[in-house]
Parts: structure tokens; sequence; C-alpha cells
């Protein structure tokens, strides 16, 4: 089912007020960009005398809620970083029992699929009126639910009870995002905001099977070419089904695994808008998107790629990743954590490693960050029940205690540890210090290393990177991680040259340009977007497969333009140019 949502308004409307029932449209991949502007209040009116009521004095912001509330949410999920209990579920995870016994929530699960149907089952619910009272949207999804005013302002629960921490975290990139989630003077989400230096590509490649053949790290395109036939030539994997690059059919997704750094390297921005001459430009059909896709397809017909890319989805790359059969992947700092620990599983000689993207002409490749990077919106449906907006907050405060404060495993129990079954991707409502935590954390960590001293470390997710440090470099042996969560969590996050170390480099070496427009999605925007997606990922993967000529390009952008892109061009610059 494609996205048909902007034609389901009226089903949408209609839906709300027949059906109070909902559930979270789960972490399905959605745009990365933003939406309107209005203001943040300053300063919390928290409630008064903050015991629960066990009698324990409590802060403001973990009080629980005073009327016990069930939530109805639905769930799409993908595979969990941790090793968690076989049989764990979004419905039984541990976090459920947790915010039921802490903040008296009761989570009902309506309905729960893996992430590559939850786009297509969120669509379902909508149409068939099971509205979730917690949503996840994307760009798209937020401005057309804001719109039309289905869902809640969520500014009175965010002054009186959000956690001093999630304040903290907006207030240092100045309210902007919360800015984004607003619309005539509502705080109509809660954003999922990101450091856009997260976004970096890098290439990452089989450094045992490079040493096994005795070739080099890839310092041009043509090197990354020849490392992976090779790889395939050779049956690296041992198994008769070696792929070269591992890339999945969504070929500039925003999610792993796909070409977005073979695009880059060749300084072409696809999805990006791009500042030329004062104006912004489309990078879809920029001449540097048909050099990038020559180079994808010279990959493909020299067999450096899966010849079935064009129907593969993320987890099926993820199980062969996991399996031992990938020798390089494009994508970001935190792969390691997800899925190469995986593959450790499977090879523990297994060695990831990586490097800044790549040009053809061997230079250092130029990756893009969003101005303003939002990777969802997180909010309340109109139809919720009374008091969902409380609940909402106080869910999200509870999971960030529980990933942040250094005491948390003491307060709450082994209960929060994946062993246990506890998921923290799976939390119905939730919030991550994604805007300023990795750069924190890698600072901080490695002083403790520098210093032999842990004593500094300020939260939960610090802990376990030294812990993980000691695994990895010290030997310490753990029960509660593995040597792969243990590698994990390390490479990604702490290593000089791990994922974190080589994303500071680029920022350092100022290797980005920035994605210029993070405005509202314009008129023709929401009216042809999806239809010159589809259209560009359909021409994209037939022309890397060679069933169409090389001058095909030209009918592309020439029907790019003609189908709605001329319009949504000058729209965007009318906003951009509007904007401060």
């Amino acid at each position: 089912m494609k996205r048909t949502l902007f034609g389901l308004v009226p089903l949408l409307a209609l839906a709300l007020s027949l059906s109070a029932c909902g559930g979270a449209g789960g972490d399905v991949p959605a745009a990365a960009d933003t939406t309107a502007p209005a203001a943040v209040a300053e300063e919390p009116a928290q409630p008064q005398d903050p015991v629960a009521t066990d009698g324990t004095e409590l802060p403001f912001y973990l009080q629980p809620m005073q009327d016990r509330i069930t939530i109805n949410v639905g769930a799409s999920f993908g595979t969990p970083e941790g090793a968690v209990p076989q049989g764990t579920t979004p419905e039984n995870q541990t976090f459920n029992e947790l915010v039921s016994e802490h903040m008296n929530i009761d989570i009902n699960y309506l309905w729960s699929v893996p992430s590559a149907q939850g786009e297509e089952r969120f669509q379902l619910a909508i149409a068939t009126g099971e509205i979730p009272d917690f949503v996840t949207l994307g760009r798209r999804d937020f401005a057309e639910f804001s719109e039309f005013g289905m869902l809640r302002d969520l500014r009175d629960a965010y002054e009186r009870y959000i956690h001093p921490g999630i304040r903290e975290m907006f207030e240092y990139g100045d309210n902007v995002h919360l800015e984004l989630s607003s619309a005539d003077g509502m705080l109509l989400a809660l954003p999922m905001a990101a450091d856009p230096l997260q976004q970096t590509q890098l290439l990452w490649y089989r450094h045992d099977w490079m040493e096994t053949l005795g070739l080099s790290v890839p310092r041009s395109m043509d090197d990354v070419t020849a490392m992976a036939v090779a790889f395939v030539e050779n049956d690296m994997s041992g198994q008769g089904n070696t792929t070269g690059i591992g890339m999945q059919s969504s070929l500039v997704s925003g999610w792993m695994p796909d070409a977005r750094g073979i695009f880059q390297g060749h300084g072409a921005y696809p999805g990006a808008w791009l500042l030329r001459n004062g104006e912004l430009i489309p990078g879809t059909v920029q001449p540097e998107v048909q050099e990038a896709l020559n180079t994808l397809r010279n990959m493909y017909a020299l067999g450096a790629l899966n010849p079935e890319f064009a129907t593969m989805n993320m987890d099926q790359i993820a199980s062969d990743i996991a399996a031992d059969r990938v020798g390089i992947v494009f994508g970001e700092w935190w792969l390691p954590n997800w899925p190469f620990n995986s593959n450790l599983d499977t090879n523990p000689d297994a060695d990831w490693r990586a490097t800044t993207i790549v040009t053809p002409q061997g230079t250092p490749g130029i990756t893009i960050h969003n101005s303003m990077n939002i990777s969802t919106f997180r909010g309340v449906t109109a139809n919720a029940p009374a008091g969902a907006e409380e609940a909402f907050v106080k869910m999200i405060n509870l999971y960030w205690e529980i990933m942040y404060n250094p005491d948390a495993l003491e307060i709450y129990g082994d209960r929060i540890l994946p062993e246990s079954g506890f998921v923290y991707n799976w939390v119905p409502a939730r919030l991550d210090s994604a805007a300023f935590q990795q750069y924190r954390n890698y600072i901080m960590v490695n002083e403790a290393i520098r210093n032999n001293d842990p004593a500094n470390l300020i939260s939960a997710d610090q802990l376990d990177l030294w812990l993980a440090h000691q695994i990895i470099n010290e030997g310490y042996e753990s029960d509660r991680m593995s040597y792969t969560q243990a590698w994990g969590l390390y490479v990604s996050r702490i290593a000089r040259y791990g994922g974190w170390g080589l994303t500071m480099d680029v920022r350092d070496a100022g290797l980005f340009i920035q994605n210029e427009f993070y405005g509202d999605p314009t008129p023709t925007e929401l009216r042809v977007s999806s239809i010159l997606n589809d259209m560009w990922e359909e021409f994209a993967a037939r022309y890397i497969m060679g069933d169409l000529p090389y001058e095909a390009w030209y009918g592309f952008t020439e029907d790019w333009w003609n189908l709605g892109g001329t319009d949504w061009a000058q729209e965007v610059n009318e906003q951009f140019s509007a904007m401060p």
C-alpha cells in the first residue's frame, strides 16, 4: 500500500469522530526534516506535594498519574540492539510493567507488526478508525495531522511535568526543535531531535577480508568497486553468495544500508535542497546524480552489488550481514552497535572498520547534514482519553530516567536490562538525548579512559560505555554485557577511529554541506512528492540494472520538473526567502 494520507483526510476526520482508540505509529522510517514555528514557555508550573502513592518522595516529573489510565497503542518494531530473551515482543517487554507500576499507565496493544510493514499497518489503522492515542509521525504526516486538528496541544503537560534533562536538551538548541513542532501557539509534538552531525556517511568494510586478499583501504570509488568485486569473486563468506556492497532498494532512504555514501562521494544529493547562486535547487535532478548512477551501474554490471538489491529491504541486508555474507556497507556511525555486532556473534573474527567516504578522484567525499535534524514527531491524537497528554509526558520521563540516570539499575532493578526483556526502541513514547548525547559521551568517556577514573561520568549510558571499554581493552568479564555487545558500543561511540570518532573528524575537517531547506511542506510537495519519489526509485533501480539506456536520465529529469518539480521548487524558494 502506497502512502495515501493526503487523500484520506476526510476519512481521517470521520475516524477521529467515531473512534477513541489508538496506538503508537511506531518507529516507521520517516523523513528527517522539520515543520512550523511558535515559542515555548520559560518555566514549568510544577505540581505541588511530590509524593508517590507509597509515601516515597519523588520529583514532580516522576509522580504517577493520579488516576490509572489505559493507553491504546500499536507498534512497528525492528530488531532489538541488545540480546533479549527468546519470545520478547513489544507486548511483553518489561518497560510495560515498569510504566504500569511507576506511572499508573497501562499499555494496550491494538496491533504489532515488523517495521517493514509499519507504514502499511499505520495507514490501515487510519482507514479503519484505529487511530493511535500516541503517534510517531514523519514530517509530511505531522504537517497534515497538524493542519486538520488531529493532535492535542502538549504545551501545558510539557510546562508542568517535563523532565529537567529533556528541557535542558531542547534549550541546548535554543528550543528551535520545539518551535518547529508547534503551530498557532500550540505544541503539537515532542520531536525526536538529533545532532545533524549524526547523519554523516562513512564507508564501512571488512578489514579481515581486505588483509586476506592483500588489498588496501579504499581511497577512490574505483578502489571501492575493486574491493567489492574481489570479495565476491573470492567468495569471502565461503557460502557461495557473498555480497560486495550491501544496499537496499531504497537508495537514499535515510536509513541503513543504502547508497547515500556513493552519491555523496560524487557530490550528488538526491532529496536535498542545495543553495546555488542564492537559490535553492533540487538535488535529485542535478547532473552529479547521473554520474553516481553510472558508478552504481558499473558496480552492478561487475557483480559488486547483490543482483537482488532492487527487492531487498533493511532487515534482509541486516540478516545477510549477521550471516557473514557482506563486505562493504555505507552508513552512519552507529552500525557497529547493530547489525555489525550480530556478525561477530556468527564469526568472532569479523573485523569491521570505517573510513570517510571517497570520490572518483581519490579525495575525501563531502557528506550532507540537514540544517535542522528531526527524525520523527511524537504526539497525542485528538481522540485520546482525558489525561493522555500528561501520560505521554510522564511515560517519556520514565524512559529518560531509565536510560540516563546513573542509578537507574539500583532504582528500577534488572528489568531495565536487555537480557531481562527491556527493548528501548520499542517504548511507545520516548525521547533520546541525541541532540547532544554522542558528542558529550565521546568527550567525557574518553577523558575518563585517559584518567583511568569514571567518577565524573554522569549517566547510565556513559557507565555502559566505560564498561564496554573495560571489556574490550582491559579484558574485564561481565555478566551484564557480552563481548559483542561491548564491541558494538565501543566501536560505534568511543573508539578513536570508530563511528563517532571519524564523524568528529568529518566535522573538524569541514567535509560536509547542508541540506538548506527545513520549512513547512509546500502545497505542491504534499501533492506530488510521493509520486516523484516513487518515480525516482523506479527509474534509479532500472537504470542501475541496465534496463534503461544512459539517455533515459534526460527523460527522467524532464518528467520530474513537468510533474510538479517546477512548482515545488518555486514554493520552496518563496518560503526560503522569507526565512529569518
